[in-house]
């Protein structure tokens, strides 16, 4: 009984390992895997009248006023411009504690001899970057945090699980605080119009990832908990 309760709170360790690794993935680069992987998107395009200041060349540098893209997708580290299929991207270097500005992104691809092109500001932009910031250290010390609970698990020793289960319970935490935050405020930006008609913006699947490895961890933790306890009653003193 103690092997199956261990087994299975390694096995969903192991869940929660994979899902923080992928949903870290997102947007880093233009591959298959990592395009297809966003906190969260924005369609901006039908928010300018008769295509003003945008641009069909979505493989020109992004942030260069190159004219605005369709889709905009944000990852943990940078975001990502171009075609709404997320075939075809370009991608912003990626950075440690990366925030959320989506006015900032779309002005940065505005073309400089575009004129009239005025979006209003977001009233809370300065909470958004602070607390997204938060979010972003949050999000990459339970990552790390969920990844050693589980190596050390592979021990599959009474001390080890004990240290395994202490790990899980601390990512659990900072993993819950950190996609809060980014779900409170993504679901403020839902809110706002950068133009003239309403944006379209979504949550993204790295959310989800996130919420789910917070789900993987808090029910690894009692099969963790329970192996270390019975290892610990059968080790002779």
């Amino acid at each position: 009984m103690r092997l199956l309760g261990t087994v299975y709170g390694l096995f969903l360790l192991f869940c929660a390992t994979v899902l923080v690794i992928l949903a870290n993935m997102g947007q880093l680069t233009g591959n298959m895997v990592a395009r297809n992987i966003r906190l969260f998107s924005v369609q901006p395009y039908n928010d300018f009248e008769n295509g003003k200041g945008t641009t069909s060349k979505y493989d020109s540098p992004i942030g260069q006023n190159n004219g605005i893209r369709p889709l905009y997708a944000w990852g943990l580290y940078n975001y990502c411009g171009g075609s709404t299929d997320y075939e075809i991207l370009r991608c912003t270097p990626s950075k440690f504690g990366f925030t959320f500005n989506i006015v900032q992104a779309v002005v940065d691809d505005i073309p400089e001899k575009t004129n009239n092109i005025n979006l209003p500001a977001i009233e809370n932009q300065s909470s958004i970057t602070n607390y997204t910031r938060a979010a972003f250290y949050l999000l990459f010390v339970g990552t790390i945090l969920v990844g050693a609970a589980f190596l050390v698990s592979l021990l599959f020793h009474p001390a080890a699980l004990s240290l395994a289960s202490i790990l899980t319970f601390l990512g659990f935490a900072v993993l819950v605080c950190g996609a809060s935050i980014d779900t409170y405020f993504i679901n403020q930006l839902k809110n706002h119009t950068l133009g003239i008609q309403s944006s379209m913006i979504e949550f993204g699947n790295a959310l989800w990832m996130f919420w789910a490895a917070v789900g993987a961890t808090l029910f690894a933790m009692p099969g963790l908990i329970g192996g270390a306890a019975a290892g610990h009653a059968e080790t002779p003193y």
